[in-house]
């Protein structure tokens, strides 16, 4: 199997524009929090399994970054190959740094080609595996490069589909395998983000919950120190650990989490706790799909007490990226992500008025096990008094591609 062929699919082509004039007002709305943008879903076109095009709405890659440049957004993310690809890096890199635009991640494509339909990383055969892992460490080298904090790894297809199909304890272990390989193919210079998904593409995903996603970041890190064991004395293993501590963690979709029933919120705490939240794809979806909706717009109170955690642990203050992953099949996608950035900074000004509320009428009210009758009483009650928040206006989307001519 060539590496080379895959590497030239899908590329996206590239041309370079110089910048325009930033829009001051959305300028105000994106300064406080790290906003993040997958350029995925602004140049795609979206299509399901009844139809390869759903919108005529997306938009070329350069025009992308450029929409993302007069927002105000801090960074942005790429699959490799795809977005990103080697034939169009430096013209990418230069319509970056013209913007100051830092890349967030750029994560393997282990899922998008014929030769993964079955698996990637943890395919049982030895060849497929051994090709992601190049990939995986292809695009772990371009983040070390660019100076990424952590490669986002969504392993789309691994898992199963039946049964007698797959060892589960085998794809567990060539996973974690991959993931020290990853890492200490660059030194680790760069971390992995975990993205969990209990399901889909697969029935059954090699690392389904938060909690298995922990669980695997502890795993990685252990098998690291193991294998630096046998190159150093015991009284280096320190120093020699140290670029790998904490470079394992994950990234929290809100969609994913919907899909095995669980509350993002619970999720968002065990990792901050953890020290091992490094992302926020916040979005939403009803559990049965991961249709990757606006965030909030159907979990109000998870989307709120999410919020409350990472504003009360100061997650932002320590790092903290948000990069809404949405599928806007039937919208446009510029206004989409604008409305995801206002859905986020809404629920952190309600967020924010909760912590003002209850500094004064003690906080742990919340916690006290008093009942939910209680709890969204005075929940409803702050609602009711309205938060500071001014939303960027839908119509920048509009004067964009007035602007740019789409």
């Amino acid at each position: 199997m060539d590496i080379n062929s895959y590497l030239r699919e899908n590329n996206l082509e590239v041309k370079y524009i110089p910048k325009g004039e930033i829009y001051e007002d959305a300028i105000k709305a994106t300064s406080d929090l790290h906003f993040s943008a997958g350029v995925w879903y602004l140049t795609s076109h979206l299509g399901d399994r009844f139809s390869p095009v759903q919108t005529g709405l997306n938009i070329p890659l350069w025009a992308a970054i450029e929409f993302l440049y007069r927002i105000g957004v801090k960074g942005v993310s790429f699959h490799y190959p795809g977005e990103f690809s080697d034939e169009y890096e430096d013209i990418i890199i230069q319509l970056l740094t013209d913007r100051g635009l830092s890349i967030t991640s750029i994560a393997a494509n282990t899922f998008s080609y014929p030769v993964f339909k079955y698996s990637g990383p943890a395919a049982s055969d030895p060849k497929v595996r051994g090709l992601a892992l190049e990939l995986n460490k292809r695009a772990q080298a371009l983040g070390a490069k660019y100076g990424t904090l952590f490669q986002t790894d969504w392993a789309g297809r691994d898992g199963f589909d039946g049964y007698f199909l797959y060892d589960s304890v085998a794809q567990w272990e060539w996973t974690r395998q991959a993931y020290a390989d990853i890492l200490m193919s660059v030194g680790g210079k760069t971390g992995i983000a975990i993205e969990f998904k209990p399901y889909d593409a697969p029935e059954q995903s090699v690392i389904k919950t938060a909690e298995e996603a922990l669980m695997m970041c502890e795993e990685v890190e252990s098998l690291i120190r193991e294998r630096l064991k046998k190159d150093v004395e015991d009284k280096e293993i320190e120093t020699a650990f140290a670029p790998y501590r904490g470079k394992m963690g994950v990234n929290i979709e809100d969609a994913h989490v919907y899909l095995s029933t669980r509350k993002v919120s619970e999720a968002v705490a065990k990792c901050i706790r953890a020290d091992r939240l490094f992302l926020r794809h916040e979005n939403d979806c009803e559990g049965r799909i991961d249709n990757d909706r606006i965030f909030g717009s159907l979990h109000f109170f998870d989307a709120l007490e999410a919020t409350f955690v990472q504003f009360k642990y100061e997650w932002d203050n320590n790092g903290g990226i948000h990069e809404p992953d949405i599928f806007p099949q039937k919208d446009d996608p510029l206004k989409a992500y604008i409305q995801s950035i206002n859905a986020i900074n809404f629920y952190y000004a309600l967020a924010k008025r909760v912590m003002e509320e209850h500094e004064e009428k003690d906080i742990e009210g919340f916690y006290a096990g008093r009942g939910a009758a209680e709890v969204y009483s005075r929940l409803l009650d702050i609602i009711s008094k309205g938060v500071n928040y001014t939303p960027i206006d839908l119509k920048v989307a509009d004067i964009f591609r007035k602007d740019m001519g789409l």
